[in-house]
């Protein structure tokens, strides 16, 4: 992406980015088949800017980091190390744009604990995307207070485009927890942090409800989060892949080309 085009877009944002605008979580109802880009992932300027936001392979593979807690850090996924994992490589596969992904996720983390660290790990990666995708049970067991993990991501966001990085918010794969105790809770915060998320009137912000989409595919399954899940709290192997391909199938004409990535 050329640093002109960058500038121009880091520009616009800035003299919007104070505009709220609550924009509920985006879904349609689910088909028989894994839903496409077009219902996972959506920009909130979706309609007037040009994408994928990468169209042409450069010299050297995109540098995206991820930041989020256990499940993003890939806990329990016993041979392919998470869903971002999954997804970008996936992505990689299926081409033309390679992507190197630095996992900057700490077990236990959420984005207010982030905080301390999140901007040296902008310096020292230099990232080209980054991937926020905080699970929401940390949260809400160590009752973080809404205003905090709202403000918290707002400033990952910010920062991520000051450093001229293009920003896909990520919401987490639901668990057993998602169906069970912690159901609304969850989300609730999950839309929460859909609306911060959107408030960025600017197309280097993705935001990729997985949460409620995932959902949708196992009712439209007929299937049971017992099969995706090694305990309330994380998805197992299976799940972080079933999460990784439906991830890498939703930034399929967004960020990168159109193209078919496999489930890895």
């Amino acid at each position: 992406m050329a640093k002109n085009m960058r500038r121009h877009r880091f520009a616009a944002w800035l003299g919007t980015c104070a505009v709220v605008c609550a924009v509920s979580a985006c879904g349609t109802n689910a088909a028989d088949s894994a839903p496409t880009a077009p219902e996972g992932a959506q920009s909130a300027a979706r309609q007037t800017s040009p994408y994928p936001l990468f169209s042409h392979p450069p010299a050297q593979p995109i540098v995206a980091m991820g930041v989020g807690g256990s499940v993003a850090h890939g806990w329990d996924d016993q041979t392919g190390g998470g869903y971002l994992v999954r997804a970008f490589q996936a992505l990689t596969k299926a081409g033309p744009i390679s992507f190197q992904f630095i996992n900057k996720s700490i077990e236990g983390y959420g984005p207010t604990q982030m905080a301390a660290k999140y901007p040296e790990f902008l310096r020292e990666v230099h990232p080209q995307v980054v991937v926020i995708s905080w699970g929401m049970l940390d949260d809400i067991a160590n009752k973080t207070p809404i205003s905090a993990f709202e403000q918290a991501v707002q400033s990952e966001v910010q920062q991520a485009l000051a450093a001229h990085a293009d920003v896909i918010v990520v919401t987490p794969p639901p668990t057993g927890a998602s169906y069970g105790h912690d159901q609304t809770s969850e989300s609730q915060l999950v839309a929460d942090e859909i609306r911060v998320a959107k408030q960025f009137k600017t197309p280097d912000v993705i935001v990729v409800d997985l949460f409620n989409q995932m959902k949708r595919y196992l009712a439209a399954h007929h299937q049971s989060i017992q099969m995706y899940s090694a305990d309330d709290w994380h998805p197992n192997t299976q799940g972080h892949a079933l999460a990784g391909w439906l991830l890498a199938q939703d930034l399929q004409g967004t960020l990168v080309p159109a193209s078919s990535p496999k489930p890895s």
